[in-house]
Formats: structure tokens, sequence, C-alpha cells
């Protein structure tokens, strides 16, 4: 598993689904409450001596351990992403949202969302870094051989180049790579 999602798979979890592990947070007795009023939550749960984490929901607490299903466990974390992360806006035709956790570089050609106008808004700022909380969109450029063509004989071997997608080639004596 690497340190940005968790990709356990539960009864209570969408088949596919890639949760972010900056979302997880440790469960509480509002948590509880919510339990105990029939809301569901989806939790993951251990062992102080197991390393990995397991998937159900949270059915409740028991002095010092918290229950899922018939079992008991010593840690128990709530899967909370933040509202404007699920508020997530339509990019638009034409467009793609670039990615979180981690943050893709932006450009200074992207746009903001502005969630109080509900507009997308261009950044000018090209340092690359995404303010925490802002979905940003970006053209997606057409597929066009010819104007690849026309720079092919201008690229040297040994050097990265910039796309305008925001992407990156590598050119090695053989090709390229794509990063």
């Amino acid at each position: 598993m690497d340190s940005q999602t968790n990709k356990q798979r539960s009864s209570g979890s969408q088949v596919g689904e890639v949760k972010i592990e900056q979302f997880w947070r440790d469960a509480t007795a509002a948590d509880i409450a919510k339990v105990m009023k029939g809301e569901q939550l989806q939790a993951r749960f251990r062992n102080k001596c197991v390393p990995y984490w397991t998937e159900h929901y949270l059915c409740g607490v028991n002095g010092r351990h918290w229950i899922a299903g018939n079992f008991r466990w010593d840690l128990c974390q709530v899967y909370e992403p933040p509202q404007w992360y699920i508020d997530k806006p339509d990019p638009g035709e034409g467009y793609r949202l670039l990615e979180k956790f981690p943050d893709e570089p932006k450009l200074g050609t992207d746009e903001a969302w502005d969630c109080h106008s509900k507009e997308w808004r261009r950044t000018f700022a090209n340092d690359g870094n995404q303010a925490k909380a802002v979905w940003y969109r970006r053209r997606i450029e057409p597929n066009s051989p010819g104007k690849l063509d026309s720079c092919v004989d201008h690229l040297e071997v040994g050097k990265e180049y910039t796309l305008p997608s925001g992407q990156s080639i590598f050119v090695t004596e053989k090709g390229f790579e794509v990063f």
C-alpha cells in the first residue's frame, strides 16, 4: 500500500474506490452517536499488534474496544472527506481536473474554480503550486500529429520537454518517455 491512498476493500466500500489517506481520522464519541441514530459510517480497524487496517462499518464501542460486526478492535478511524473534495466541479467539455493527493503541478494557463461565483478563473500564476481545497482545470489538447511532426527535428536526445498538457517527455536515442 502506498502512503497516499488506501485501496483496501470491505463490505462497506464501493469496488475500486480509492480512499485518500489524509481523509482518515480517529473515531470519536460523536461517531458512535451517529451510529446509534442509524447512520452508517465507513471505518477502518486494526489491533495494535497488526500493521494493516481492515475496513467495515462502525457498529459501536465496548469499553476501550471498537466494535465492527462480531469483532473487537483496538483502533478505529472514520473516513471523512471534506466537503470541498466531495463537491468536485465539472471541468467542462475539453478540460480535465488536475490531480490532488499528490497535487499535479499547476501551470499559468490553468483555471481555478471559484466556489462563490461558481465559475472558472484563469490563475496566471506559473509557480506549480495548487492552493489547498481549490480545484483546477486544464484544457485537453487534441492529439495533433502535425504539431508534433513539425517540432521533431528540434528535439535533442537527453533533454526533457514539457508539453502543453503539462506532461513531460524525455528524449532517448530509441524514442521518448512520458512523465
